[in-house]
């Protein structure tokens, strides 16, 4: 299939569009075949095979899970960042046109001017530019791979064992735990000049049916970033108090945001924290998100099996967004994993190589280089 081919198709409906529009999340199923699910399934777990992770004995090797989590098990997320499978699925042209059809909808592309727009479409605004819809640079980002509750209780005490501390004993923690809702992003930072990239919409397709609310699965607070600035330009502070010699003093300080993570606090932010819902998906079905939503995967796992899910999204092809595809491209074909959300890793400083025999880019398709910055797009 040609490269012109793939950017004319049309993937979603105009309802679908709109759906996104209001709300800001949006399901699309099937955007993975049923083959294509089963490649990627079969994919993570040769992946997870290689790190000493039995798929069909997590009980007892999950535990080796934690050598991949530089999240310190928070959300499942694991890195893994170039496997053939997982490149095959960030490189998706149904996946690609989904979003760039979602570009064209819900966000200025064409040079506007904010105090152009009317009060309805002030929230597609943004101080990046024109760009051109059907071209578009890939975000390098990780695996989610949740294990039970239960299991990941259970192995945690394994490897770490209850601890006396004090006059108590301290709990052993779990490997993995939820994600509680977050927004990737600093609020009061959003636009400002030293961002490393612009990411509008996030996304993932999950290998993984999760239809319950409980089972690990993703939340959302949807229709939020129609309200996303005017409430970050008036977010209440955290306020501590102190107790001194029967005083009670408090301290306002800004909310916390760590790198690009800004976790919703439950008293500051309990009105927000109220509108986070289950998002119910289907295996091969792909998620997008407005990065301005609040967002979360579920505070327990309680189904019998593990959530499974590629973290996958794409960037407009913006000034601001080409030298950090640049140093993702040099950080790729050294096989250095990426350095942004959670890894802090100074440019030039690859010291955190993955697997030396990952196959080579020759596997990768003509819209799978171009979205790399591997080819020009106007080749």
């Amino acid at each position: 299939m040609s490269n012109d081919v793939v950017l004319s198709q049309i993937v979603l409906t105009d309802e679908q569009v709109q759906e996104f529009v209001e709300n800001g999340v949006l399901v699309v199923d099937n955007i993975l075949t049923k083959s294509e699910v089963n490649v990627a399934v079969d994919g993570l777990s040769q992946t997870l095979a290689r790190h000493g992770v039995d798929t069909g004995d997590l009980g007892g090797t999950g535990h080796a899970l934690r050598h991949l989590s530089s999240t310190n098990g928070s959300g499942g997320v694991l890195d893994i960042f170039y496997e053939d499978w997982k490149m095959a699925i960030a490189s998706n042209p149904r996946l690609f046109r989904a979003t760039a059809q979602l570009w064209d909808a819900a966000y200025c592309h064409e040079g506007e001017q904010k105090e152009d727009l009317s009060r309805e479409d002030l929230f597609k605004w943004h101080p990046y530019g024109a760009f051109e819809l059907n071209r578009g640079l890939m975000y390098v980002d990780r695996v989610g791979y949740r294990l039970p509750t239960a299991m990941a209780e259970k192995i945690g005490k394994e490897l770490g064992g209850d601890q006396p501390s004090g006059n108590k004993k301290k709990k052993a923690k779990p490997l993995q735990r939820s994600l509680t809702p977050h927004l990737d992003c600093c609020p009061e930072t959003i636009f400002s000049e030293n961002k490393s990239k612009w990411r509008p919409i996030q996304c993932f397709v999950s290998l993984t049916t999760n239809l319950e609310p409980n089972t690990g699965g993703f939340e959302a607070a949807p229709g939020f970033h129609r309200e996303f600035e005017e409430w970050a330009a008036n977010r209440p502070p955290s306020v501590f108090s102190k107790n001194l010699n029967g005083v009670v003093q408090e301290t306002a300080v800004p909310a916390p945001c760590l790198g690009e993570y800004s976790h919703m606090r439950p008293r500051e932010d309990s009105e927000i924290m109220k509108r986070v819902r289950h998002i119910p998906v289907r295996a091969g079905s792909a998620v997008f998100w407005d990065n301005r939503i609040p967002h979360a995967n579920a505070y327990r796992n309680d189904a019998d099996q593990t959530r499974a899910v590629v973290y996958c999204s794409f960037l407009p092809d913006v000034l601001v967004n080409r030298p950090y595809v640049e140093d993702q491209l040099r950080k790729y074909l050294k096989r250095v994993n990426p350095s942004d959300q959670w890894i802090y890793a100074s440019k030039g400083e690859d010291t955190d190589e993955t697997d030396s025999d990952l196959p080579d880019d020759s596997n990768l398709t003509l819209l799978g280089r171009k979205l790399l910055g591997i080819d020009a797009w106007d080749r």
